[in-house]
């Protein structure tokens, strides 16, 4: 019984001065934020996990209470000020990725998941030329061939007079997309009715994990190495992930046997890039992270941005009939084929990808980084060690940079100062050396698939309203109202 109390006593006295030391001697104790969330990371995990991926709809609360800076962590500032972004993420500052987010995603050895630049700088020189603007022009026949596809898939559905679901359409494409471009492979998941390949909601489903993954890490070990058939069955979630690692795998180890397999993808893959002509060659751990890394940052991202921009295209006249009438102009003769630059030449059209970027917004999640050497960040002194952090909502969304955000309104984009605001506030892939690695490939496929889909449809959007579009935080943003549906017919000429 002594023992027991002396144990008690000396815990209570290690809180007691944890209370203290953080509340009042902390080298963060000058910053205005909540007190419960700097004594404790269940402060946030309650927002993360009971309220559904509500922590970024309370940050934006908090910053209404407190201030530009929040202290949203023992040793963790979040900024709400625009400038701030560049200050942390941009080339002048190489901060590493906090691990205790990123280890969540179980993707440590890929351009992604590492936290290290200097090691992601590495691979990612390695994987530059696939994803390079050059890249993409060599193999834009392989995009254009799916958005092609999904056009003649979209009129078949819409012959049966039904309304088709256009949020699986959009995520099939670039879904089929990503995988025939890096890896060589499809699931045709366009080809499927309605788009119902059980392999899409995968992708949606299985990123709400991230949370509890990330607050209860040992249960990364338990979905490796535990029993697959009960996992199965307890998770129906983890089903479908299941079945996208073990195709990765078997392909991985197609590829590792024998490289002449590549011959007939008939355009360059990561494998090429990889494995090919290297004396190190990764191993299949490494392999897998990159495909699963590729695999979610090009299948969702792309998919969502395409039914935002739908959305909103289809849902004002005005938009809608400008935009038809400049493709028309410039596409005359729907027997030939547009190329993607031809399209970015076409102003109009580009400013409504810019917007539809703008509020499809990305990655939303904020990504914390680890200052290195004591920084200045939107002009606040911010100490070694501290972890920092905005996110991207804060700047898309911030009516001194955008008037009336909320509004989707292409012109933005063609108005005086347009270059400035795009190159200092536009941030869907975010930026500096890590952001994303497929930019020019998610560039290419915008103006691919809007082009087409805009110049030979007619989209009419079916039992969908804003309040379908308001989503929950879970990294990516998880919608949680009706999937977009919509009346698609051919265009005469």
């Amino acid at each position: 019984m002594p023992y027991l109390l002396v144990a008690v006593g000396v815990a209570c006295a290690l809180a007691l001065w944890h209370c203290l030391y953080t509340s009042l001697w902390h080298p963060l104790a000058s910053y205005p934020g909540p007190r419960l969330a700097a004594l404790t990371r269940w402060y946030r995990a309650y927002y993360d996990i009971v309220q559904d991926g509500g922590w970024l709809e309370h940050l934006t609360e908090l910053h209404r209470q407190y201030g530009p800076v929040v202290r949203v962590g023992a040793s963790e500032l979040h900024f709400s000020e625009p400038d701030a972004y560049n200050d942390i993420y941009g080339f002048s500052k190489q901060f590493n990725k906090d691990p205790e987010l990123y280890n969540a995603f179980d993707q440590n050895l890929s351009s992604f998941g590492q936290v290290d630049p200097a090691a992601a700088k590495a691979r990612r020189e390695t994987l530059g030329p696939l994803f390079s603007r050059q890249g993409i022009r060599r193999f834009e026949f392989v995009i254009q061939d799916k958005v092609d596809h999904l056009v003649e898939r979209l009129v078949q559905e819409g012959s049966t007079g039904k309304p088709i679901n256009l949020f699986l359409a959009f995520r099939s494409f670039s879904f089929d997309t990503i995988m025939s471009y890096c890896f060589a492979t499809s699931y045709d998941s366009l080809d499927y009715a309605q788009f119902a390949h059980p392999m899409i909601p995968t992708i949606f489903t299985s990123v709400v994990l991230i949370w509890t993954l990330r607050y209860f890490p040992f249960l990364i070990h338990v979905v490796h190495h535990g029993p697959r058939a009960l996992i199965r069955r307890l998770s129906p979630v983890l089903r479908g992930y299941f079945d996208l690692f073990e195709h990765f795998s078997d392909r991985i180890d197609e590829v590792q046997n024998d490289l002449s397999c590549l011959d007939s993808a008939g355009h360059d893959t990561i494998f090429h890039h990889l494995l090919i002509g290297k004396k190190e060659k990764p191993s299949k751990h490494s392999l897998m992270d990159e495909a699963v890394t590729l695999f979610g940052a090009g299948s969702e991202t792309t998919g969502g941005a395409v039914t935002t921009a739908i959305f909103f295209i289809t849902r004002d006249g005005r938009v809608r009939d400008k935009l038809f009438a400049e493709l028309r102009e410039a596409w005359p003769d729907m027997s030939l084929q547009l190329r993607a630059q031809d399209l970015e030449k076409l102003p109009y059209l580009t400013a409504v990808i810019k917007e539809s970027m703008r509020l499809a917004h990305g990655v939303v999640t904020p990504a914390p980084r680890i200052v290195g050497k004591d920084a200045v960040i939107a002009g606040h002194a911010v100490p070694a060690g501290t972890t920092v952090a905005q996110g991207v909502t804060f700047v898309h969304m911030n009516p001194e940079i955008y008037h009336d955000p909320e509004t989707f309104m292409p012109e933005r984009w063609m108005e005086e100062g347009a270059d400035a605001l795009e190159n200092n506030y536009f941030l869907p892939f975010s930026k500096g050396p890590r952001m994303c690695l497929g930019h020019n490939l998610a560039w290419c496929e915008m103006y691919l698939v809007l082009g087409n889909l805009l110049r030979k449809t007619a989209i009419h959007i079916h039992n969908t309203d804003e309040k379908d579009f308001e989503f929950r935080q879970y990294w990516l943003p998880i919608f949680r109202g009706r999937q977009m549906h919509g009346y698609v017919d051919p265009v005469a000429h």
